[in-house]
């Protein structure tokens, strides 16, 4: 018996035929075999993860989301993201970062509203997303040659499963009502995502915000989920990694770019935290992607 499905005619998500590219491919074990990306956005690129397996929170602006096996992670791009390790139990995922990504109805390198739920299920497309991604890794991660435009296209492909699954599952995460305390932590939270490269304390902080340091500490680590101090050193490390992976300032240069004025104290948080040292993070960044 042969069984032949026709192919339905269709409009393309993608504005004047514009394709995405793929920028990079990461399979992220729960030993953290690929280095963790700690708190950080993209300003010109789109990030997707796969959670192949564990369970774990997920950090999208400063919202925490519950994870487990087949969710999908949607993280537009100038969009806070970072996975809490506390949290993770065997926590294995697949991840891929796109640029020139430009769908009807979107701003540019987004694949959901400013206002949807940011974690989708995967639900029978789960196996299909998991190989595609697998594939889209291996390929980039071999030594096989001129694979790039092949992994572009797998990723274009990619992202059509992805945007068929949201436009059945997209809900908007609607706002609940926010009491004062939680309000006053956003507010601390965006006051430092704006000087966390400047020199600050608990004591400046509170001093700008008029309220007292240990209520001020109290209240943010409520809303966001880590002291303020910790919050800072991970948005700190975070855009290190950034700027590792797409510029070629020198360590030195970004340990100051991100607020550190000694690059020894900045060597030792960012291999204490990612698990190697910045330059050694870099090389092996290039190499994988």
């Amino acid at each position: 018996m042969i069984q032949c499905f026709m192919k339905a005619d269709y409009t393309s998500h993608f504005v004047n035929g514009t394709l995405p590219r793929l920028f990079s491919a990461s399979k992220i074990d729960s030993s953290y075999s690929i280095y963790p990306r700690i708190l950080h956005k993209h300003e010109d690129m789109l990030e997707v993860l796969l959670v192949r397996s564990g369970s774990g929170v997920y950090i999208v602006d400063e919202k925490r989301y519950p994870i487990q096996k087949g969710d999908i992670i949607i993280c537009n791009c100038n969009v806070l993201h970072d996975e809490d390790p506390t949290q993770s139990k065997n926590l294995n995922t697949y991840c891929c970062t796109l640029t020139d990504v430009q769908i009807r109805g979107l701003d540019k390198n987004c694949l959901i509203h400013k206002t949807a739920y940011p974690i989708v299920y995967s639900n029978e497309l789960f196996e299909p997303l998991e190989n595609l991604m697998g594939m889209i890794y291996f390929l980039l991660a071999s030594d096989i040659e001129k694979m790039e435009e092949t992994c572009s296209y797998l990723a274009v492909s990619l992202l059509a499963m992805l945007l068929q699954i949201i436009h059945r599952t997209e809900m908007e995460d609607l706002p609940k009502k926010k009491s004062t305390a939680e309000l006053l932590g956003i507010s601390i939270k965006q006051y430092i995502d704006t000087h966390y490269d400047e020199p600050l304390t608990l004591q400046s902080i509170s001093e700008v915000m008029h309220i007292n340091p240990y209520y001020l500490a109290h209240i943010f680590k409520d809303t966001i989920g880590y002291s303020p101090m910790r919050y800072i050193m991970r948005r700190r490390i975070g855009e290190a990694q950034s700027l590792l992976i797409t510029t070629r300032y020198s360590v030195t240069q970004i340990a100051n770019i991100v607020g550190y004025d000694n690059p020894n104290h900045f060597n030792i948080l960012f291999t204490k935290y990612v698990g190697m040292p910045p330059s050694k993070y870099r090389n092996s960044y290039i190499k994988k992607k």
